[in-house]
């Protein structure tokens, strides 16, 4: 029994150490790939590299795409963050009810208008991008990225199964 209890022991202690030590070198490597990733005032740009050679951007266009981009991140992290304190207040107010109450229904419909207001913004963002882009990059890009900023599932084949 207590050779059971003990080669049970050293399993989870070897596994957990291999567990974490892995983990730490991930997070150090990522570390220092990010440290070598371009930026330009403070913000990581490797985001835009498949836009710009998916569309094939001149000079021009990708200073255009970098300045919009930039300028939208700070509303972006701001709209992010009221997701996370939006989401964790329905949790904890879930965790508490059996029940959909006046407070949790007005906390669903918070989240559902900030919902809205992230979507919008998104939108907005991505049709200001297009606009500096020649019309078939402008078309190749809303075709990809409209249905992404409003959550649209996109199907390359028509279903085959019918719905009622």
């Amino acid at each position: 029994m207590m050779r059971g209890l003990l080669i049970l022991t050293v399993g989870i202690a070897v596994g957990l150490g291999a567990f974490f030590g892995v983990q730490m070198l991930i997070g150090r490597d990522m570390t220092e790939r990010s440290r070598s990733m371009p930026t330009e005032n403070g913000s990581l740009l490797p985001e835009l590299s498949w836009l710009q050679s998916w569309l094939i951007l001149d000079a021009n266009q990708m200073q255009k795409v970098k300045a919009l981009h930039l300028a939208y991140l700070p509303k972006c992290k701001k709209l992010c963050h009221r997701v996370h304190l939006s989401n964790e207040q329905i949790l904890q107010l879930s965790a508490s009810n059996s029940k959909i109450d006046p407070v949790m229904r007005k906390a669903i419909e918070e989240r559902a208008t900030l919902h809205i207001e992230c979507q919008e913004a998104l939108l907005t963002h991505v049709y200001q991008i297009s606009s500096c882009l020649r019309p078939e990059q402008s078309r190749k890009y809303l075709d990809l990225m409209v249905p992404y900023a409003l959550g649209i599932p996109v199907h390359n084949e028509p279903s085959t199964k019918h719905h009622p």
